[in-house]
């Protein structure tokens, strides 16, 4: 045990801590950053902006006007990175690639068209307690059915028809 203890003791003290080499420093890339009068806000939320500068409350100006305006000052200070659904009128539309109906993706150039989104109303249960005997007793059970089950109430069929 005393010699364990002595070995580890030697081990600890030859241990060389070294420090790190400080990384090499990059050079400072210069950035030109786009010259212009909007705030970062409006950069960085700029259906936002276009809301706050032609809300009705706040613009005496058209609405479709200042869309214009407001339109053109995201194009110049924000380029590529402005959203499709803010490009100016002139500006030409990106083809881009999307989904159809058939599970492939044909390109489509221009504006894209709008789909409605399919409706499905869910079935509306139609629950109610019967009767039902069960020994000597009576005992309630829920039956439920959707509204659209097919059963069109009591029938009688007179002659062959319905």
């Amino acid at each position: 045990m005393l010699t364990v203890l002595a070995l580890a003791m030697v081990l600890q003290q030859a241990v060389v801590w070294e420090t790190p080499a400080p990384p090499p420093e990059a050079e400072p890339i210069d950035v030109v950053a786009p010259v212009s009068d909007l705030p970062a806000w409006a950069l960085a939320d700029p259906f936002g902006w276009e809301r706050s500068q032609c809300s009705p409350l706040v613009s005496r100006e058209p609405l479709d006007v200042c869309q214009a305006r407001v339109r053109a000052e995201l194009s110049a200070a924000l380029g590529d990175r402005l959203p499709a659904g803010l490009r100016p009128a002139g500006e030409p539309v990106p083809c881009l690639a999307t989904p159809g109906d058939d599970g492939k993706y044909p390109v489509q150039c221009g504006t894209p068209e709008r789909r409605a989104a399919a409706t499905v109303t869910p079935a509306i249960p139609d629950c109610r307690p019967r009767p039902q005997r069960q020994g000597g007793s009576v005992a309630f059970t829920t039956e439920c059915r959707s509204e659209n089950a097919g059963d069109s109430g009591l029938s009688f069929r007179l002659f062959g028809k319905d």
